[in-house]
């Protein structure tokens, strides 16, 4: 297996690779899936083990481009059909939490500007909105991975084709790192030259001083 961290590896899935990986979690659980493509958007029925109708659907988005409008219609389909709803990003946590926490924050959670130019504030933390669904993250998608005992599996599996995609971070970071190095190293370089000239400075104005008397 390689050494590369399995939080590392589920970063880098597609939509595509996610469900399936969920998927094989659910079958470890010993529950029934099926999967859905509606809209370009990517589901996943789940029927708990022993039963015939499935109790939750799992919208997968790892990019978390979902928007109020459609975690609301998300939401609402799933109460009609007396569905538990799970939305599942492997993106950016705190945009995906605020997000939900705009769509359903109540009245007193939520400031209306009076301009309609600006943008609604919210009064609360996004973890103090109650919601209809849940939120899934990345953390929360390598906890559930590992407890099916999948997480070397996994790394085996996607690590490598995936693997010039992380050479490319990889040295998109270290190009990162030399460049703020050569930056602080240019910053000392400077600030040493400056040094000198106010020490030579304060010199010469010394033996000025003494060439008075």
């Amino acid at each position: 297996m390689s050494d590369v961290s399995l939080s590392s590896v589920l970063s880098f899935l597609d939509a595509d690779e996610v469900a399936t990986v969920r998927r094989q979690v659910h079958a470890e659980r010993g529950d029934r899936t099926k999967r859905s493509e509606r809209d370009g958007r990517t589901f996943l029925f789940v029927a708990a083990e022993g039963e015939e109708r499935p109790s939750e659907v799992v919208w997968v988005d790892v990019e978390g481009t979902f928007d109020e409008e459609t975690v609301e219609v998300f939401a609402d389909r799933c109460e009609s059909q007396g569905l538990d709803g799970t939305l599942l990003t492997t993106g950016d946590e705190a945009q995906a939490r605020e997000t939900l926490a705009f769509a359903f924050a109540s009245d007193d959670q939520l400031e209306l500007p009076e301009d309609e130019d600006e943008d609604p504030r919210l009064l609360v933390s996004p973890e103090e909105v109650t919601t209809p669904i849940s939120l899934e993250t990345l953390d929360d998608f390598v906890e559930d991975v590992e407890a099916a005992d999948l997480d070397e599996d996994v790394i085996d599996e996607y690590h490598e084709p995936h693997q010039p995609e992380f050479e490319e971070v990889l040295d998109e970071i270290d190009a990162e790192e030399a460049a703020a190095e050569a930056e602080t190293q240019a910053s000392g370089s400077g600030l040493g030259l400056v040094l000198v000239v106010v020490l030579v400075a304060v010199l010469l104005a010394g033996v000025a001083f003494y060439a008075l008397f």
